[in-house]
């Protein structure tokens, strides 16, 4: 009986974590809101408890970046190194969100980022109000995340990169 109580704890554990999670509906209005032009180039981090060690972004159009993973962390969980990516805004905070390159219809994994300096800080985040089951359209999404960033502990990991 402890053995399966501990089971179950597994993935709640993986939730509390802050490991982000793939939702069906983009944060943003893809093609709609500007990329963030500083974040177009090679980046890395010295943390390997990191998901992603390094990573290249390239600018696709005004709209639309594109990721690629160039060397991945013990706990990348992703199957595909290409992303497209876009931006958005949210109560004066900046958010990229991708999904996989070769599939419109993937998920989508958001972060919350800032610069410090000439370094990006990458950070997932909580939905601390209705979680992942409030997300079912991105205007229900954006509500969530708005919620949410009403509780000091929203944000999770950040991960610092400097540019390469």
């Amino acid at each position: 009986m402890k053995r399966s109580h501990l089971l179950l704890l597994i993935p709640v554990m993986w939730i509390l974590a802050g490991c982000p999670v793939a939702v069906d509906h983009p944060l943003g209005f893809p093609g709609k809101e500007k990329i963030d032009e500083r974040l177009v180039g090679n980046w890395a981090t010295a943390d390997t408890s990191a998901e992603i060690l390094s990573l290249r972004i390239t600018k696709i159009d005004a709209y639309t970046l594109h990721a690629k993973v160039l060397q991945r962390g013990s706990m990348y969980a992703e199957e595909v190194d290409d992303f497209t990516g876009w931006c958005t805004e949210l109560n004066g905070r900046q958010f990229m969100y991708f999904q996989d390159a070769a599939d419109p219809k993937s998920g989508y994994y958001s972060y919350c980022y800032w610069f410090d300096g000439n370094n990006l800080v990458a950070s997932d985040f909580s939905l601390k109000v209705g979680g992942v089951d409030a997300v079912v359209s991105t205007e229900a999404y954006r509500a969530e995340v708005q919620a949410s960033m009403g509780f000091s502990d929203w944000l999770g990991t950040a991960f610092t990169y400097s540019k390469r």
